[in-house]
């Protein structure tokens, strides 16, 4: 049996980058798989909607990838991939006119019938076809073999087993690979695409090597495993193996190299690998999205997310749905877990601070405890006990609350109705009373407690450490081990914050006692 290897670093890993791999780093990683003799070096995607010309693996035209492989002296074995509706087929060119020797085509089970129309036009082109049905879980064994039969017609030249979840088992795996074999014409190649999450793509890949078919099979991985969540299985990993099993002689020290030069600048940016939500998708056989965008709201426990994640419909499963997983978590946060009961009782005539838990509360630590000690203040805490006493403790995150309610004292407790609590706690805020700014949902404890206290016709709120989310820096007054250095979740972070205060600063008046992103709004 031949096995082949396709490294697919600068399409898959170019999630974690956006594909913006300049065209310099571009021809580097090239190199290195070549100097490594991987068999197929997958260069990226073409998508005429959101494709670049330069300076991208994200490619608008074929065009764009000829000029970054012509820097290339070396002749290698070239593909790109084409996720169905992202690019007109009818604008390739002949293959002969390209120096691409072939394509993968990626697609969903419902547009099955409209890939075959498309695979048949990349076939008639000359492009060695690369047919990629994506969640082989997602077919019945019936649907499977009927898909393979059809690709049998097309000529392909390769047909994939792809577990686009990274869940599926040895069991799963080696029933796939054995109808595969089965169905698919002899000189069509067996491929093999997966992800990390359960840590099984590499135990299929060498089960996949172990079944000894007579045919080719091709393997695909990343340099470092880069990639999309939990990421790939890892080229450096796979070579090795071949190496020490199939007498095949791949060198595995650019690769390494690369990782030091090059992808650990990734990585440290924006990390993938195993993680407990990656873990959740795949076990509920769920796009991996779904239980990231989960995690990132912060505002829950692993145990809860899989509590929303166990309710998305079967049919919006596959492919991710912001709407979806967003209705779910909204009505898992409104669905009440404590009575509600009670007010913040502000005595009058005290000035009204509220101490958020950013970094400046520990910069500016001595002149916020001068204006707590002038007695002239009724400090709520938000999300986190201070290094000083305060009148109440507000906690709308079941987390945070967790963290620190042993060291506070219940009667100085207020929290909202998402809460759950095992002692009756005085004040209970119904969250669908306070969660709603402007038209939206908004769970930034800040924002909730400002809307709390304009319903008590507060007309000034003094605030502490509303320092906004920034990269590269401490964010928290406290030791928070859930730090998540993500710009564009930041971005989406301070969007939320910006657009409250905008609209909360007509109804009372904010004043931000310590530095802040959001100064110039108010």
């Amino acid at each position: 049996m031949i096995v082949s290897i396709l490294d697919c670093t600068l399409r898959d890993g170019g999630y974690i980058n956006n594909w913006e791999f300049p065209k310099k780093q571009a021809i580097k990683i090239i190199n290195a798989l070549n100097s490594s003799n991987v068999d197929i070096v997958e260069l990226g995607y073409l998508d005429d909607k959101n494709g670049k010309v330069n300076d991208s693996t994200l490619f608008s035209s074929i065009k764009s990838i000829n000029d970054l492989i012509g820097d290339i002296g070396r002749d290698f074995n070239k593909v790109v991939m084409i996720n169905l509706f992202d690019f007109d087929v009818s604008k390739l060119p002949q293959q002969s006119k390209t120096k691409i020797d072939g394509i993968r085509l990626a697609f969903h089970k419902e547009n099955a019938e409209e890939a075959l129309i498309q695979a048949q036009t990349i076939t008639d082109l000359g492009y060695k076809l690369f047919f990629q049905p994506m969640v082989t879980k997602n077919y019945s064994d019936d649907e499977f073999v009927s898909i393979m039969q059809k690709s049998n017609q097309l000529k392909a030249h390769a047909f994939y087993i792809v577990d686009s979840f990274g869940s599926m088992s040895l069991k799963d795996f080696k029933k796939y690979i054995k109808l595969a074999n089965d169905c698919l014409q002899d000189e069509v190649c067996l491929g093999f695409h997966s992800h990390n999450n359960m840590q099984l793509a590499f135990s299929n890949a060498i089960e996949l090597c172990a079944a000894n078919f007579d045919r080719e099979v091709i393997i695909d991985s990343s340099v470092y495993g880069m990639g999309r969540g939990a990421g790939n299985l890892n080229t450096e990993l796979i070579t090795n193996y071949l190496n020490d099993q199939v007498h095949k002689k791949y060198n595995v020290l650019p690769l390494l190299e690369v990782i030091d030069e090059t992808l650990t600048f990734y990585f440290k940016k924006s990390p993938w690998g195993f993680s407990p939500a990656q873990y959740l998708s795949a076990s509920l056989d769920c796009h991996p999205n779904y239980a990231s965008y989960l995690v990132n709201k912060k505002t829950t426990h692993i145990a809860d997310i899989q509590e929303v994640l166990e309710k998305i419909p079967l049919n919006k499963k596959v492919s991710f749905d912001e709407k979806i997983v967003d209705d779910l978590y909204q009505q898992f946060l409104l669905k009440s877990k404590s009575e509600v009961q009670g007010k913040i009782s502000i005595p009058t005539g005290k000035k009204i601070l509220l101490i958020a838990s950013g970094h400046s509360v520990i910069d500016n630590l001595k002149a916020i405890k001068h204006k707590v000690e002038s007695e002239n203040y009724f400090v709520i805490a938000l999300n986190h006990k201070p290094q000083f006493d305060c009148d109440y403790y507000f906690f709308s995150n079941q987390q945070r609350f967790d963290e620190f309610k042993e060291s506070l004292l219940t009667e100085r407790l207020a929290i909202t109705s998402n809460i759950k609590c095992d002692e009756l706690i005085d004040v209970v805020i119904d969250l669908s009373d306070v969660v709603y700014i402007g038209g939206s949902f908004i769970t930034n404890v800040t924002m909730l407690m400002i809307n709390y206290l304009i319903s008590q016709d507060i007309q000034k709120i003094e605030i502490a450490g509303l320092d906004g989310y920034q990269m590269g820096r401490d964010n928290y007054a406290y030791d928070e081990t859930q730090v998540s250095d993500n710009l564009n979740l930041f971005i989406e972070l301070n969007q939320a914050v910006e657009n409250s205060l905008m609209e909360l600063k007509l109804l009372t008046n904010i004043e931000l006692i310590t530095p802040s992103v959001y100064e110039n709004i108010l």
